[in-house]
């Protein structure tokens, strides 16, 4: 029985592995377990970031913290950490934030002009541009907020492999359940990846840095 047992385990433990490969994507749809190879050591090492060749974003025009209309063009010739939140979120948006602000701090003034971090809203109904400012100003006036546009985030968030849910409340309220993972978005507006929770600064500082140093081309 418990030789049974052992075997199941290995089973499902490989079938595991396979299936972390397969959804692995390329902007082909095909898969790739072979683009870290010549990558710097630390994306090899950071468990829970994935790399891939990268898929170029739908042309989308959102509302940004500062009530301007904005095109997912205008991060273009910098790298993004993208993810997708909301102002009423009671956990995972503002620990990361947090996170993405001490990071920030630790970066040069050179490094910083390389770099946009961007919350896209998935409750664009509730928050507003005025709203939204003054949520992300508290964390940093620098970072990137966008909102305003459901079809737009429901497309974006499809080509991101993002998911997000509304759950009704019994009191008549409602959360909004999403992904936590933070997307890389490359100076040419490509999708380039992801990296899944924890996101606190130690963990990112190394990654974003070397996330710079790639070649642009």
């Amino acid at each position: 029985m418990k030789k049974t047992i052992v075997l199941l385990l290995v089973v499902i433990a490989a079938l595991g592995v396979a299936a972390f490969i397969t959804m692995s994507p390329k902007s082909d749809g095909k898969t790739d377990d072979t683009l870290s190879i010549g990558l710097p050591k630390v994306f090899q090492e950071t468990e829970g970031l994935v790399l891939f060749e990268g898929g170029a974003l739908p042309e989308i025009t959102f509302i940004d913290e500062n009530s301007e209309p904005r095109d997912l063009k205008s991060l273009e010739g910098r790298w993004n950490l993208l993810f997708f939140g909301y102002t009423y979120c009671p956990d995972i948006c503002p620990m990361t934030l947090m996170h993405m602000n001490k990071m920030w701090k630790q970066l040069s003034t050179e490094e910083k002009a390389q770099l946009n971090i961007v919350l896209v809203s998935v409750d664009p109904e509730r928050d507003t541009s005025s709203s939204m400012k003054q949520y992300m100003d508290y964390f940093n006036p620098a970072f990137i907020a966008l909102t305003g546009n459901p079809d737009g985030m429901r497309e974006l968030a499809g080509q991101l492999n993002a998911f997000y849910a509304r759950v009704d409340r019994d009191d008549g309220g409602y959360l909004m359940d999403h992904s936590a993972n933070i997307v890389l978005i490359s100076p040419k507006g490509e999708y380039r990846g992801y990296i899944e929770p924890p996101h606190d600064p130690q963990r990112m500082l190394p990654v974003v840095r070397a996330l710079m140093r790639l070649p642009s081309d």
